[in-house]
């Protein structure tokens, strides 16, 4: 299989355009071998990854706790200044272990990093502007500050769009639309107070369809799981998948994780898991699995176990449940997918593949 980073960098450089990369891939590729079916994403190359990483987590809180020695932190124009110069430090970085060395973790590290500083940047600006410092700027956020939130959503998708665009991190993408869910979901709420806040689990329902919307998108093309577009579905699919679970759940009666009501909450782990079955992505059952063991837990209540003995027992039946769901992936995705043999679905979702069979 050839390497899709090297790939990217030759794309980068001008030397292939992204279809020509693909298309090499593809002819390349070995779609019998037995892990065609997993869903490789590149996280680390090897431990130099993860050594690299260590160093830059440590080097941010290292130049956070000096930061707050020297000057403030809590003073509002020094919080400024102190998140734009990390914005800088985070894009010299990226310029140098992702764009130069091409280093998959420390590139999903400082994406993440450079996205947030931003936002942070033009909301503690925001604050200031009103009087408000950092402890503002927290009573703000958890007051439900929509105003707040559309500056911080405008800046993440800016700075996530810059980033994407300059070092095609597949995770920025997923940024970019959590940045126009918010900057939508904000302005609908400073046009019409209310509208967002009192219909929330309904917005993020729709949120969490659209980001799994866009990451079937990107799926449907690259059914073989071979390219790029592979890694940009999995980090929507992330992104989706804890909208719909907690959207979903949100739509029960509040006494459904107090009482034997348990049982439609695990009633939707099982059609969020069929779900995930069908589109050959776990991300769905990740998310569904803290509610799956607290529904356990209610239910298991109405035992005779001890409170001990119940949380035992909750965390043995969900562990043997992704064990054996997960080591029985390719055969119980065979057998959900046989009805639909031949039909439209696939054109959307990887196929039964010859190893399956």
């Amino acid at each position: 299989m050839l390497d899709r980073e090297e790939l990217q960098s030759a794309v980068d450089a001008g030397l292939l355009t992204p279809i020509q990369a693909d298309a090499l891939v593809a002819h390349y590729a070995r779609t019998d071998e037995a892990s065609a079916d997993r869903e490789e994403v590149r996280f680390a190359r090897g431990f130099h990854d993860v050594f690299i990483s260590i160093g830059l987590f440590i080097l941010f809180i290292g130049l956070n706790w000096t930061s707050a020695t020297i000057v403030p932190l809590r003073e509002g124009p020094s919080l400024v200044v102190f998140y734009g110069v990390m914005c800088v430090i985070t894009w010299l970085l990226a310029e140098w272990l992702t764009k130069r060395l091409r280093l998959a973790l420390p590139s999903i590290l400082l994406a993440l990093a450079f996205v947030s500083y931003v936002a942070l940047t033009f909301m503690a600006t925001w604050n200031l502007r009103a009087g408000y410092g950092e402890e503002g700027t927290f009573l703000l956020m958890t007051s439900g500050n929509y105003e707040l939130y559309l500056v911080g959503g405008i800046a993440a998708l800016a700075a996530a769009t810059a980033f994407y665009s300059r070092f095609r991190v597949p995770i920025s993408l997923a940024w970019i639309v959590a940045g126009i869910l918010i900057t939508v979901l904000s302005i609908a709420e400073t046009i019409r107070p209310g509208l967002v806040s009192l219909n929330l689990s309904l917005f993020t329902m729709l949120a969490g369809v659209a980001c799994f919307a866009s990451a079937m998108w990107y799926d449907s093309r690259d059914l073989k799981r071979i390219t790029l577009n592979t890694d940009k579905a999995f980090w929507l699919h992330m992104l989706a998948a804890p909208l719909i679970v907690h959207s979903a759940i949100s739509f029960l009666p509040a006494s459904s994780l107090d009482n034997d009501g348990a049982l439609p909450v695990i009633g939707i782990v099982f059609a969020l898991s069929l779900v995930a079955i069908i589109v050959d992505r776990r991300a769905l059952l990740v998310s569904a699995l803290g509610y799956t063991g607290i529904a356990l837990y209610t239910l298991l209540r109405l035992t005779n176990l001890s409170n001990q003995g119940i949380v035992a027992a909750s965390l043995l039946i969900l562990g043997l449940f992704v064990l054996t769901l997960g080591s029985g992936w390719t055969s119980v995705r065979r057998l959900v997918l046989a009805p639909f043999s031949g039909s439209w679905l696939f054109d959307y979702v990887p196929p039964i593949r010859t190893h399956e069979k």
